[in-house]
């Protein structure tokens, strides 16, 4: 160990307890002041990582396909939903087509009917003027309680825009026994307001991949 000299020429031993203490623990001291540094960078660094992983968790990831098959099933084409819009009058007519046929048909099996009816509830807006009025139509008229009596085929017969917002459907509802034999058939016409909603999560892309809703519906027979 070195000594220290002072200015007066003479040995100090206060500075020399001084200089030793510095030799022996100083690097000890660096070192640790180094590593707090080091680890207040991994802790900025991993804060970070989790802020930017959590933001990223909220977007949406999912990216709905369309396909097109052919009359024999293969396939014909495939697309992206992201460009579907409103002014694209076959994603209205599509959904409006699944919705009309899903609500009206009356099958007889309990687990097809129950089907049939979520499907339909897919393409009504919540809380909607549409939900309430499918909600009263399902009370008045119960889909299972038909069922055991007559079973009820849906074609749609032509779906026309009145404005982006609105279309006209006519359908023909054809009913028949338990033994498949015709019994009526019946005529509609119905105004359908629609509104677009796109998906965001896993379920309501595999539910309603356009994201076509109806709103409001009124239709009456055809006599």
């Amino acid at each position: 160990m070195s000594k220290k000299i002072d200015h007066a020429g003479y040995d100090n031993p206060y500075l020399n307890a001084k200089a030793e203490w510095l030799e022996r623990y100083g690097d000890y001291i660096s070192q640790k002041r180094n590593w707090q540094i080091i680890a207040s960078l991994c802790l900025c660094i991993t804060l970070i990582s989790v802020l930017y992983l959590g933001y990223m968790g909220t977007q949406n990831k999912l990216i709905p396909y369309i396909i097109e098959v052919d009359k024999l099933g293969n396939t014909a084409k495939i697309g992206i939903v992201e460009n579907s819009n409103l002014k694209n009058q076959n994603v209205v007519k599509y959904s409006l087509n699944t919705f009309i046929y899903s609500w009206r048909t009356i099958w007889g099996n309990a687990e097809t009917q129950r089907k049939f009816i979520l499907d339909a509830y897919t393409y009504l807006k919540p809380q909607s003027t549409a939900f309430f009025q499918t909600n009263d139509y399902y009370k008045s008229n119960n889909p299972f309680e038909r069922g055991t009596k007559e079973k009820v085929d849906v074609k749609i017969k032509s779906i026309v825009p009145q404005n982006i917002n609105t279309w006209q459907v006519e359908w023909e509802e054809t009913s028949k026994n338990l033994l498949g034999e015709k019994l009526t058939i019946t005529n509609y016409k119905g105004l359908f307001q629609i509104e677009q909603i796109i998906p965001t999560t896993e379920e309501q892309i595999r539910k309603n991949p356009l994201g076509i809703f109806v709103t409001d519906l009124n239709y009456a027979k055809i006599l």
